[in-house]
């Protein structure tokens, strides 16, 4: 599970991105990206560089291909951050 502080940083990294006026409070693991905070697809794939570089992780493409939601970017940040942890 990844910490409160990532958590945040992300988020506030995805509001940023976003051309929607969503508060921070309002934004849970059930939040789409695309739906909810109007993300596209180029601006998610960026994103997600941008995270691949920061936190030193690797985000494959089928794994991109299947984020959704808030929750499930953080599930593949915490499983690529674990894979790290054992090589």
């Amino acid at each position: 599970m990844i910490d409160a502080a990532l958590r945040s940083r992300v988020v506030e990294r995805l509001l940023a991105a976003s051309d929607t006026k969503v508060a921070i409070a309002e934004v849970s693991d059930a939040t789409s990206l695309q739906q909810d905070l109007n993300l596209s697809s180029l601006i998610l794939i960026t994103l997600a560089s941008e995270l691949e570089d920061d936190l030193e992780i690797t985000i494959d493409d089928d794994e991109l291909s299947r984020i959704r939601t808030l929750g499930d970017l953080f599930a593949v940040i915490d499983s690529s951050q674990r894979r790290n942890r054992r090589a």
